[in-house]
C-alpha cells in the first residue's frame, strides 16, 4: 500500500517569486519556504496532492466546483501575468483517477478537469518547492473564494478521506499533501493591505497545539469573511489537518497574514 509522508502548507502571494528573487537573503518569507522545502525533502514523496484555490483562472461564477480534481499528464502554469517562470507540471493520472472513483465511492463526489492552467496558487509553492518540478502533482483545488464554501469541518472529512485513500492506494508510493494558501488576506478590497493579526495568531496557536477540531469551529463564514476576501484559503489547510490528525506539526511560522507548517508523519 502507498504511505501518507507528510503533510505541508506554504503562501502563495503573487509578490514572492519576483520580491525574494530581487532581495535574496531579506525576506522572512524566503526563509520559511526553505524550510517547508526541508521537510518535504526529507519525506522523499513520489506524488504531491496539493490542495488550492483557482483564482478565477479555470473557473467562474458560472461554473464554480466546490471540489475539483486535476486529471492530466501534464499541465502548464502559472497565468501569464505572473513575474516567475513558467513551467510544465507531471502528473500521476492513474493516481487521479484512482481519487476521483474512490471519492465518489465514499459519497465524496468531486469533480474533475482534464483541461487546466495551473494558476500562481498551486505554481509558486512548487517553484520554491520543488522547482525541478520532478515530483508528479495533483491537483485538488477548494472553492475558497466565493459562497457559498464548504465548511471546514467538511475540508477536513476531505483530509481523512485523502488519507485513507493513500493508505488503501495498491502501490509503494510515498504521498504527500500540500496546502496553498493565506490565513489572512483582503485582496482588492477596502481591507487590503491590513492583517487580522488577531485571527492570524489564533489559527498558529490551534495548529501548534493540535487543536484542529476547535479550529475548525472557530472559522465560520462570518469569521474568515472578516479576516480578508481571500480568507477562504484556510479551507485548503483544513484538508490538511484533518488528514495529520492529532499529530503536531514540526513547526508553524506565520508573516503577514501567510503561514508555514510541516507534519511529519514518519
Amino acid at each position: 500500500m502507498a504511505k501518507f509522508v507528510g503533510g505541508f502548507g506554504v503562501a502563495h502571494h503573487p509578490s514572492f517569486p519576483s520580491a525574494i528573487a530581487d532581495a535574496p537573503g531579506k525576506l522572512p518569507d524566503e526563509a520559511f519556504y526553505a524550510a517547508v522545502k526541508e521537510q518535504l525533502e526529507k519525506a522523499e514523496p513520489d506524488v504531491i496532492i496539493e490542495l488550492s484555490t483557482d483564482h478565477f483562472t479555470n473557473f467562474y461564477q458560472s461554473n464554480l466546483p466546490t471540489f475539483c480534481l486535476g486529471i492530466f499528464d501534464q499541465a502548464e502554469g502559472p497565468e501569464p501575468t505572473q513575474r516567475m517562470p513558467h513551467y510544465t507540471v507531471t502528473s500521476d493520472m492513474p493516481l487521479a483517477r484512482g481519487l476521483l472513483s474512490y471519492g465518489v465511492k465514499s459519497d465524496f463526489d468531486f469533480a474533475s478537469s482534464e483541461e487546466l492552467l495551473l494558476d500562481h496558487s498551486v505554481m509558486i509553492p512548487l517553484h520554491f518547492l520543488t522547482p525541478d518540478m520532478n515530483i508528479p502533482v495533483v491537483p485538488l483545488y477548494i472553492n475558497g473564494i466565493a459562497p457559498p464554501m464548504p465548511r471546514p469541518e467538511r475540508c477536513m472529512e476531505l483530509g481523512l478521506l485523502l488519507r485513507r485513500f493513500i493508505e488503501e492506494w495498491d502501490s509503494n508510493q510515498r504521498v504527500a499533501l500540500l496546502a496553498s494558501g493565506a490565513f489572512a488576506i483582503d485582496v482588492g478590497g477596502p481591507k487590503m493591505g491590513w492583517t487580522d493579526t488577531d485571527w492570524v495568531n489564533t489559527i498558529r496557536d490551534h495548529m501548534v497545539d493540535a487543536k484542529y477540531e476547535q479550529l475548525a469551529k472557530l472559522a465560520t463564514p462570518e469569521r474568515v469573511a472578516e479576516a480578508g476576501s481571500a480568507s477562504g484559503e484556510i479551507l485548503n489547510w483544513m484538508a490538511v489537518l484533518g488528514a495529520v490528525g492529532e499529530k503536531r506539526p514540526s513547526f508553524v511560522e506565520t508573516n503577514a497574514g501567510h503561514g508555514y507548517a510541516a507534519w511529519m508523519m514518519e
